[in-house]
């Protein structure tokens, strides 16, 4: 038996059921039942549960509900009143319209607003850290004892030509160091001082045989001088004597 949904006898008068509604919608549109189901791909027998208001004869609610918003939307109708009225008059709830919320404020960002006396504060905090790093710099070379190293001779005992009456000494220590280099035989001790770039050169002299020198560094600014001294050996050959020559140290024929 085919059950037919009747609106509620006042809803009657005030407003005519989905079925009237949607019957009347497709006559405004001037088609038949045969149309509407090619156009909307529904069956025909559905849409026309659809307009006598049989719910008996139509698919799940699910289907259901597609059918009349599909209708709805293809004959002019809202769908989503038509679906709304198609659940009150199943005796289900409408569907919720969502409560719009107040619209979110935006805030404006906030911006850094350097004051005077923030950037005198900046100036100061930076000139602290750059007096803390000085004064560091300072005392750890204070606490330590002059660098000094020989570049030339690159070794510590060097065999020069026969004929060589001076050498160069060469090396590396800190900026203004006085580099000593004393040799035995000598009084007073050869004295250069250090470059702006760290390096230093002494000419030295030499005689035949073996030379030897005691070279040291002393730093002006802290007093301090190396801990050890670096020794190097320059050595002189003598002329070769054949035995036909009689040697230099010996009058001839003696």
């Amino acid at each position: 038996m085919t059950t037919r949904v009747e609106a509620p006898a006042l809803a009657d008068e005030a407003e005519p059921s989905l079925a009237e509604r949607l019957s009347a919608a497709r006559a405004r549109k001037g088609v038949d039942i045969r149309r509407a189901e090619r156009d909307t791909k529904i069956r025909a027998r559905h849409l026309d549960a659809l307009e006598r208001g049989t719910p008996d004869d139509l698919p799940g609610a699910v289907y259901t509900a597609g059918f009349v918003r599909t209708y709805a939307a293809y004959l002019g109708l809202d769908p989503d009143d038509a679906l709304d009225q198609w659940r009150h008059e199943l005796g289900r709830p409408r569907r919720r319209e969502p409560i719009a919320g107040p619209a979110a404020v935006a805030l404006p960002r906030a911006q850094l607003t350097l004051s005077r006396s923030m950037v005198w504060a900046a100036l100061l905090t930076a000139l602290v850290a750059a007096f803390a790093v000085y004064l560091g710099v300072q005392l750890l070379r204070y606490a330590r004892p002059p660098s000094l190293f020989v570049t030339a001779p690159a070794v510590s005992v060097l065999t020069v030509d026969g004929a060589a009456t001076s050498y160069i000494l060469r090396g590396t220590s800190v900026a203004g160091a006085t580099i000593s280099i004393t040799t035995p035989g000598r009084e007073q001790p050869y004295r250069v001082s250090a470059a702006e770039d760290a390096t230093w050169a002494a000419q030295v002299e030499l005689r035949r045989g073996p030379n030897q020198f005691d070279i040291s560094a002393a730093d002006p600014a802290t007093g301090k001088t190396t801990e050890q001294t670096t020794q190097v050996f320059i050595r002189v050959p003598f002329p070769a004597f054949d035995g036909s020559t009689p040697p230099d140290d010996k009058p001839a024929g003696s």
